[in-house]
């Protein structure tokens, strides 16, 4: 099967980068905040604060460093719904949600 048809970002100029996002009148990657709150989630997910040999207290049944990363991960997922839901605008005035 040809994959001529598929379009790679790869292979995308800037000029092209720029029309196929051209209807997106509003779009996360603009505001640097957003971008802020996520390099701060994921330095929080990533447990490379925690020494080596600390366990802490087991919370669920898993060690604190463990129960931190997948609460910090599921913040995540809940900041990147908002982003999309509030940021991702079309022009014809349609958002990320679908609406």
């Amino acid at each position: 099967m040809p994959e001529d048809h598929i379009v790679s970002p790869a292979n995308l100029a800037e000029k092209e980068w720029e029309e196929l996002f051209s209807e997106l009148k509003q779009e996360p990657r603009k505001h640097r905040w957003v971008w802020l709150v996520y390099l701060l989630l994921f330095a929080v997910a990533i447990p490379w604060y925690w020494p080596a040999s600390y366990r802490g207290a087991l919370v669920a049944g898993l060690p604190m460093w463990v129960a931190v990363t997948i609460g910090t991960i599921a913040l995540l997922a809940v900041w990147t719904a908002i982003v999309i839901a509030k940021y991702w605008q079309d022009s014809d005035g349609a958002d990320g949600a679908g609406e």
